[in-house]
Order: structure tokens, then C-alpha cells, then sequence
């Protein structure tokens, strides 16, 4: 599981989350407060706000193409992105900085 902080002036909130996953995944399945998103190389992707955090689950298929897995992830990080307000190499610093201070 992956959580998310998310950037001054981007509200975590779940109207938010399900617009973004609309625009960049399509089609999505709510359980509860969980947002169920199947796209591309991701099996099962499971998106959720708490405590003013994004958490994440994801479940790969690891037998899809190598173009369809590029895919895949330029367009999570880009919905990552737009909704927490950090890039990927921000995001990749920040976990860097957590797993070191561990």
C-alpha cells in the first residue's frame, strides 16, 4: 500500500478522486469508500482518502506488453499528478526521504 500527501491548494476530497479517475481511467467501481479502478497493465488499482491522504493498492498483470505497461504508468502518474500535486520524481524524493528516516 502507497500513500500520498498532497500539495498546498489540492484538496483532498472525493469529488476530486472520482473526476480524476473518470478523466484519466474511465470506467470505475466503488466499494464503500474505495474506488476500484481496472486499466491497462493494472489488474486492480484501489484508491481511497483518509486523513486528508491519498492511499493506494494496486494488483499488476505481469504478463501484458511492455507498450501497455509504459502505458500504464505514464497515465498513473500523470492522474497522480493532477490530484495530489506532485510529480513523480517529487513523489519519488518524498518515499526516498521516508524509507531513509525509518
Amino acid at each position: 500500500m502507497r500513500e500520498y500527501r498532497f500539495k498546498r491548494g489540492y484538496k483532498p476530497i472525493e469529488d476530486r478522486l472520482e473526476e480524476l479517475i473518470k478523466k484519466h481511467f474511465g470506467e470505475f467501481e466503488k466499494d464503500g469508500n474505495v474506488y476500484v479502478v481496472r486499466y491497462g497493465a493494472m489488474e486492480e488499482l484501489r484508491l481511497w482518502i483518509e486523513n486528508k491522504k491519498l492511499y493506494v493498492e494496486t494488483k499488476t498483470n505481469p504478463n501484458v506488453s511492455d507498450d501497455v505497461a509504459i502505458r500504464t504508468i505514464k497515465v498513473y502518474n500523470k492522474f497522480l499528478e493532477e490530484l495530489t500535486g506532485y510529480t513523480a520524481k517529487e513523489r519519488a524524493k518524498m518515499m526516498k526521504k521516508e524509507v531513509e528516516s525509518e
